[in-house]
């Protein structure tokens, strides 16, 4: 009786004391963080994502404008005012679908309006003294750059007729020589209500704009604001997101009573089956030696040790005999599982073997649709993995294998691009540009039917992120980009330099690095391409040796 009470005893307090932990845990932890994130994700968030999709809206306002202004076709037509070709390009296609922009104003470089288009009427005095003086701002700009995509863009907000409107403000230049002066400006609004509805599909919660100096908050209501200022920093109106706080109490109300009522009842539960558990030990301890006795019995001739002679005494004498038995038997059947293990990574390493034969022959079929592509995914998977290695070696954690694989299968989204578009020797239409730039988001899709592939998939959808935020399809930056995504892209822009293209010749390595340097910190990661320059001096360290080895 004494033992069994011992055990009952010491069965109830192992039981007990793990769910008392938890809950002090719980409750002094889990609660307090649970609002901290719900509070972060529905306020803090929100604000992020309406600061990052607002800037987003505005570099395709600011992408719109310059594909209708750089343009050697404008160039010559401002120029010479051919009145024909202006409003043809300007006031009878911007306002129309997709670009639906409710304001469009053409000026000549001595600033006269060449081209106008408003559903608001003629614009007060006072309006166009504003957009005038955004238009000097664009025509006082040196435009020294060749990169179109470096092209500074006049954006932000104006009260025109008593609206409010986003607007960009682009230079025509000639796209075929950008050192020329610049011919006039263009300048594109949208009606704020339109930009408003533009931002919220990326919102979880109602977003509007109050058009007033002063936003006044709403008892139990959180609110973000978004101030919108003119260019003379003037304040003319508030983004607002617009969510009840009361939701967010009722959730953690309901969440800490239901943690409550759930500790109440497993406690009662644990208390139950420790109970149970206790009183049925007890006796299966008692008759430990006899169940012992009964399994060793059994041991048929299969057995690698002759079973030693056992009788049945009582007190547990022979538990010590019997579990020496077992455990000699447990390390010998141990020895042969090692044998298989070894046999099994053999066949692991065989059908890794096959599985990159099969990838190899899936880029093959990009490759015969892409000739000048033919060999790019294997020499960007080389430079990915030796960039890899050297982060790795400095402590980031990187899976090679899973990186070897995306660098691979980086432009398996390029298979639905038609091959007219892949292989033109002049320069894409931007309805071509968008097909292309497709690809990572088609690749992402086709990987995403494949489970083997959910650790790889978003490397492939981000390869063509900017760490700066302006890359594409999502437009994210900094540390939000992975870091195998990262390699990728500067081993990705670095074959496509140094091999020949439909629309040109292939550039020198040193010419190609000249290139990429200029990008450090806008389109790559500082590091990642600090540890490719690494790489390729020691690619280069190796091939002199070998060359003295051969000579």
């Amino acid at each position: 009786m004494e033992l069994r009470f011992k055990i009952l005893v010491i069965t109830l307090i192992v039981a007990f004391l793990p769910s008392t932990i938890v809950a002090v845990y719980v409750m002094n932890n889990i609660i307090p963080q649970y609002e901290r994130i719900t509070y972060d994700y529905f306020v803090n968030k929100q604000q992020q994502t309406l600061e990052r999709i607002t800037q987003k809206i505005f570099d395709d306002m600011g992408n719109i404008a310059k594909e209708y202004t750089v343009w050697n076709e404008l160039y010559r037509a401002v120029v010479t005012n051919d009145k024909k070709t202006i409003d043809f390009y300007w006031t009878n296609w911007l306002y129309q679908k997709p670009y639906s922009f409710s304001l469009i104003i053409g000026f000549s470089k001595e600033g006269k309006i060449i081209s106008y288009h408003s559903p608001f009427g003629d614009i007060k005095s006072s309006d166009k003294t504003k957009i005038l003086k955004v238009f000097k701002k664009v025509l006082n700009k040196v435009y020294s750059d060749n990169d179109i995509n470096l092209i500074p863009v006049e954006r932000g907000f104006l009260k025109i007729n008593g609206k409010i409107f986003a607007f960009v403000c682009s230079p025509v230049l000639d796209d075929k020589d950008l050192t020329k002066p610049v011919a006039g400006a263009l300048f594109l609004a949208k009606d704020v209500d339109e930009f408003v509805f533009l931002i919220q599909p990326y919102m979880v919660d109602r977003i509007y704009l109050v058009d007033k100096t002063t936003v006044s908050s709403e008892e139990n209501l959180l609110k973000n604001h978004v101030e919108l200022f003119d260019i003379d920093g003037y304040k003319i109106g508030t983004l607002v997101i617009n969510y009840n706080e009361k939701t967010l109490v009722n959730i953690k109300r309901h969440f800490e009573k239901l943690l409550i009522i759930t500790f109440l009842f497993l406690m009662i539960l644990t208390l139950l089956i420790a109970f149970l558990s206790g009183v049925y030990l007890t006796k299966r301890i008692v008759q430990l030696e006899d169940y012992a006795i009964s399994l060793f019995s059994g041991i048929n001739g299969d057995a690698t040790f002759p079973k030693p002679d056992i009788k049945k005494e009582g007190k547990f004498r022979n538990v010590e005999l019997v579990l020496e038995y077992f455990s000699n038997e447990i390390k010998s059947k141990i020895s042969i599982l090692k044998q298989q293990d070894n046999l099994l990574k053999e066949l692991f390493e065989k059908e890794k073997r096959n599985f990159e034969g099969a990838i190899k022959l899936l880029i093959s079929i990009i490759e015969m649709k892409d000739p000048y592509t033919k060999g790019h995914a294997e020499r960007v998977m080389r430079y990915s993995k030796k960039i890899g290695e050297k982060m790795f070696s400095k402590g980031y954690k990187i899976d090679l294998f899973d990186l070897e694989i995306a660098a691979y299968l980086h432009d398996i989204g390029k298979i639905v691009i038609p091959e007219n578009i892949l292989n033109k020797p002049d320069k894409l239409t931007q309805e071509e540009y968008s097909i292309v730039k497709r690809h990572s988001l088609d690749g992402y899709n086709i990987l995403s039917n494949i489970e083997y592939f959910d650790s790889i998939k978003e490397i492939v959808l981000y390869h063509h992120e900017n760490v700066d935020g302006s890359g594409y399809p999502l437009g994210i930056k900094g540390d939000k980009i992975p870091l195998e995504s990262k390699i990728i892209s500067v081993a990705d822009v670095f074959d496509a330099l140094t091999t020949d293209r439909p629309y040109r010749k292939a550039f020198s390595e040193e010419k190609a690095l000249e290139i990429m340097k200029g990008e450090v910190g806008k389109k790559f990661d500082p590091e990642v391409f600090e540890a490719f320059l690494n790489v390729l001096k020691e690619e280069k360290i190796s091939k002199i040796v070998e060359m003295k080895i051969d000579g």
